[in-house]
């Protein structure tokens, strides 16, 4: 275990260019912002403290979130009803009961998907809560097959 935490800290550097090299290939600091912008599910990142230490800024926000936001308590940004349920999975998180949690649900005329994850290191130590989260609304009725080849454009 030792040897493959030293192997993957040794193959990821961040260059004077401001690119991350991971073991599995390389990205521009500025392009992975675009990236993660781009993604049609918003991503938020509570450290192993439980705090807000990352937003992804894509339009549309099912959870509204901002500078501001940054730093307050993970369980906080929940509605107070959710909350103990919420720190009731982030227990089950710091002492690894739980890897994921998954739920649906309508929410102003949409349905929200939303997963929670267990961010760990590969030595297992915790190191925060993944949440991706998405409106499934436009997707649910999906029936068939369509690809790219088939299609045509979906969008301008």
């Amino acid at each position: 275990m030792a040897d493959q935490i030293e192997l993957e800290n040794s193959q990821t550097i961040v260059d004077g260019n401001g690119v991350i090299n991971l073991p599995t290939g390389k990205i521009s600091l500025h392009t992975l912002r675009q990236v993660l912008n781009l993604l049609p599910f918003e991503i938020d990142f509570a450290n192993a403290d439980d705090e807000l230490v990352y937003y992804s800024a894509v339009d549309n926000r099912v959870n509204a979130r901002s500078q501001n936001s940054l730093g307050k308590p993970f369980v906080s940004l929940f509605a107070e009803a959710d909350q103990e349920a919420v720190q009731n999975m982030l227990t089950d998180f710091h002492n690894g009961a739980a890897s994921h949690f998954e739920q649906w649900f309508p929410k102003n005329d949409k349905t929200v998907y939303a997963n929670y994850y267990s961010v760990r290191d590969i030595d297992g130590t915790f190191l925060g809560t993944l949440q991706f989260t998405g409106d499934i609304t436009r997707i649910q009725g999906f029936r068939g097959i369509r690809t790219a080849f088939n299609s045509g454009k979906s969008d301008k």
